[in-house]
């Protein structure tokens, strides 16, 4: 059976929105800004803590413009919620409210802009959230997505590996997680029945190396997110799954100050324009 909510499977974590309420335009979704304008009506499917949602409001969008965020959890709705009421002056531009990606609660052909960054790897059936997203565009709208490929990270020097090998155990007990989403993206998209000659695919990255301060908040929100993430390594093996945690915590430590450590996250993104 199909869930609604499989990143969230086991229970609402905040460390683990934690990990996700960091991201703007500017650093997660620059890409859709070849195509949006600022009177758009615009669909943010799987918002999250609702950062990127409240950035484009407040930002990029006039008043003539909207912004709808849905998630299927209410707690991701409340954070949601409590940011943008955080914002001065008011946004009166953005809401969020609950919804699957699998049954989207409006009419077809309702918005100008529907993205989704960082979900479709997250599904257990990509092929109909895909076409879904179509359905709520308008003609001559877009779709837009965005997925990490986790199998191209690179994470340097070799003595930080188990950083990698961490996060590829976790995924393996996931509900659902493709760990080649990226590559697969457009794949995913021609079989969900968009036109191949009117997707754009594109690359990005994140690239954390040279800025310390910004090591420093990668670290400190994967650290929590072990300790207080509720993610199993090991369902059957308690003393192998501490073993692998304490190790990735005390790497993430030594990474954070080796001048010499780099990571590198691989993302691919594509834009649909519907007819």
């Amino acid at each position: 059976m199909t869930s609604d909510q499989a990143y969230y499977a086991k229970g609402f974590k905040k460390a683990v929105s934690d990990t996700h309420a960091w991201r703007t335009v500017e650093n997660s979704t620059k890409f859709i800004t070849s195509v949006l304008k600022p009177d758009f009506k615009v669909l943010d499917v799987g918002c999250g803590p609702g950062s990127i949602t409240v950035d484009l409001a407040q930002n990029y969008l006039s008043e003539k413009g909207s912004v709808i965020g849905v998630e299927p959890t209410q707690e991701l709705i409340d954070a949601a919620n409590e940011l943008k009421a955080s914002v001065t002056p008011p946004l009166n531009n953005v809401k969020f409210q609950l919804g699957s990606i699998y049954e989207l609660p409006f009419d077809d052909n309702s918005f100008d802009l529907v993205f989704a960054h960082q979900v479709i790897i997250h599904l257990q059936d990509p092929v109909k959230g895909l076409q879904e997203l179509a359905r709520v565009t308008k003609p001559g709208g877009y779709v837009a997505v965005k997925d990490a490929d986790s199998d191209s990270n690179i994470i340097s020097p070799e003595k930080y590996t188990i950083l990698k090998e961490y996060s590829a155990q976790k995924a393996k007990n996931a509900t659902s997680t493709d760990r080649k989403a990226g590559r697969r993206l457009r794949e995913k998209a021609i079989k969900a029945g968009y036109q191949p000659e009117n997707i754009t695919t594109s690359q990005s990255y994140w690239l954390l190396a040279d800025d310390h301060a910004r090591k420093k908040q990668w670290a400190e929100l994967a650290i929590n997110r072990i300790k207080n993430g509720g993610e199993i390594l090991f369902p059957t093996d308690a003393k192998k799954n501490e073993e692998m945690c304490n190790e990735a915590i005390a790497k993430w430590h030594e990474w954070v100050d080796d001048e010499t450590s780099l990571f590198n996250i691989s993302h691919f993104e594509i834009i649909y324009k519907k007819l």
